[in-house]
């Protein structure tokens, strides 16, 4: 029997729907029961200043089938940790297209290089599934090594929850999209500035990209974000960005971000707004919520969701591939 012969062109809009069919082929394969679904990979392909012309692959077969696809994410302003997007169709493991997806990788690169200061380290990052042989198999042939774990961590909850006491002097008040997005953006960036891998951009960059995300996902509701004040300055000091379902799975609640600035840590801020988001989910009738969470989380985050009932569900790995040593640009460790 012949072996297939794939073209390779970029991505289009349209390849969305065959692009989340073999994220969800590859899923099923290892038995995650994820549901990819098209407008997610649309939706982030169309995120200000992503050229998806320029930076993304894929190979079909002479039928116009997708057999594997590669997307570098290196759209921010300092690209030093570009994140690489790849999937190869289970019937064509044992195709060598996983390898051609990373020499293209490579080769984009040099142009992300121009970008970067002279003297910066700069890598590649990706990540799977712990347990993954075949993609680990894969990555480590092309020069990947394991970095850190991450998990996905879940709460199915039996009964509405109690919610913890805020803290005093800490009051929340109802989110306004158009009104609030500035204030919690600012938010988010000085409580993750302390998250490991963080880069700094632009507060304008960062907007942009936030509200392109929120004004096209139609898992935003405006009521699942919590945004927390000092009543004492006015302040906004903390907040938590809820979205109705996760994206690929459409029964679990999803909580997309949760960050407290630093001088407000440690004083039960964050475990009350996720005891009340909870709350939010189950007069929802979601009784599951998930997260995504650095293992080796810097402010021992994984702790703090343990607390609340939140359990480790599925565990992933991130690899990284240097592309150039030198001076590390990216948050390593806490001052």
């Amino acid at each position: 029997m012949s072996e297939p012969v794939f073209t390779c062109r970029p991505l289009v809009l349209s390849d969305a729907e065959q692009v989340a069919s073999v994220s969800s082929a590859i899923a099923a394969h290892f038995g995650s029961g994820a549901q990819h679904k098209a407008e997610t990979f649309q939706n982030s392909w169309q995120e200000p200043g992503f050229d998806l012309a320029e930076m993304s692959l894929g190979f079909v077969d002479s039928a116009g089938r997708l057999a594997a696809y590669a997307v570098l994410w290196a759209n921010s302003e300092v690209p030093v940790h570009p994140w690489l997007d790849w999937g190869v169709h289970p019937d064509h493991y044992a195709s060598d297209l996983s390898a051609e997806l990373f020499a293209w990788a490579d080769e984009k690169m040099q142009a992300v290089l121009q970008r970067c200061p002279p003297d910066a380290r700069v890598t590649i990052i990706t990540g799977i599934r712990q347990g993954n042989t075949w993609r680990e198999k894969d990555l480590q042939r092309a020069g990947f090594a394991p970095n850190r774990v991450g998990f996905e961590m879940r709460i199915a909850m039996t009964e509405r929850p109690q919610p913890a006491p805020l803290p005093a002097g800490i009051v929340l008040r109802r989110y306004r999209h158009e009104r609030d997005l500035r204030l919690m953006v600012d938010v988010v960036r000085d409580a993750f500035s302390d998250h490991f891998g963080y880069v700094e951009q632009s507060f304008e960059k960062e907007l942009a990209e936030f509200r392109h995300w929120l004004d096209n996902d139609k898992n935003f509701a405006e009521e699942l974000v919590l945004l927390a004040y000092d009543e004492a300055t006015d302040a906004a000091i903390g907040c938590l960005l809820g979205l109705t379902q996760d994206h690929r799975h459409p029964d679990i609640g999803y909580i997309d971000i949760v960050g407290v600035r630093r001088g407000y840590r440690r004083r039960g801020l964050a475990q009350a707004l996720l005891t009340r988001s909870f709350g939010q989910y189950w007069d929802r009738s979601t009784n599951t919520v998930g997260l995504s969470v650095d293992g080796e989380s810097l402010t021992n985050a994984v702790a703090l969701y343990e607390r609340v009932g939140m359990v480790r569900h599925r565990s992933y790995v991130e690899y990284e591939k240097i592309v150039r040593d030198g001076i590390e640009l990216a948050k390593m460790t806490m001052e």
